[in-house]
């Protein structure tokens, strides 16, 4: 027998919107939902523009928002109620597993992250622990955040020992991004040979041979996090 949600408090209601641009995964959602005793689908949507429209007569506490979504994906969504609804919490929904993705979406205010293939049963829990504990950590949550606080602490580290400055670290993320010294020296207003000269003690700091092990190590060092571009559900 299944030990009861602690979380869960029959007598509070939950009001939610729904915003997933798959129509059969967005009835099947809003369907599931609605038998909840305790859940009220205020309102769903099939991207973040339309989610918006409809917020404007709608009072909700979670949204429900996919990551990936035409017209206004979910990293937007979350961006824009943190700015001006901030009291209403975001559960990312999606099958993209990358962890920087996800480290980066908590850290910006999503209250969990959840795969699209949970249970049913898990997303519901999410549900009433974003509502009454402020957040869910699932599984892939879990891994983020550990692995976000391992690579803070290899930082600081690397930070105390070669006394790196938020100019050098902004220089190491425009190298392992692709930039080329004459972009980096353009967008920090230096010179070309300043910028050879900071890559060059950096490079040395890591003990870099090419940028292809430039960017190795400082992801392994935790100065650089790459977050992927291309998202799937």
């Amino acid at each position: 027998m299944k030990t009861p949600n602690p979380t869960r408090k029959p007598s509070s209601s939950i009001r939610i919107a729904v915003v997933e641009d798959h129509a059969l995964m967005r009835e099947l959602l809003v369907n599931g939902l609605k038998k909840e005793p305790n859940i009220v689908v205020s309102f769903h949507a099939a991207n973040g523009k339309e989610f918006f429209e409809k917020l404007a007569n709608k009072e909700i506490e979670i949204a429900i928002v996919d990551l990936e979504m035409p017209e206004m994906d979910g990293k937007e969504v979350l961006e824009i109620l943190q700015r001006q609804h901030p009291d209403i919490k975001v559960i990312i929904l999606s099958m993209h597993t990358n962890i920087w993705m996800v480290a980066e979406l908590i850290q910006m205010g999503a209250k969990s992250y959840m795969k699209k293939n949970c249970t049913f049963e898990e997303l519901v829990d999410a549900l009433y622990n974003v509502k009454f504990k402020g957040y869910h950590t699932s599984d892939i949550v879990g891994e983020a955040m550990f692995l976000q606080a391992d690579n803070k602490a290899k930082k600081e580290a690397m930070m105390i020992n070669f006394n790196f400055s938020e100019r050098d670290l902004l220089v190491i993320r425009l190298i392992c991004s692709g930039s080329k010294s004459t972009e980096i020296a353009e967008r920090l207003h230096l010179t070309r040979k300043s910028i050879d000269g900071i890559r060059a003690r950096l490079f040395k700091a890591l003990n870099a041979k090419t940028p292809a092990d430039f960017a190795r190590k400082s992801i392994e060092n935790g100065l650089y996090q790459p977050i992927d571009t291309e998202l799937s559900h």
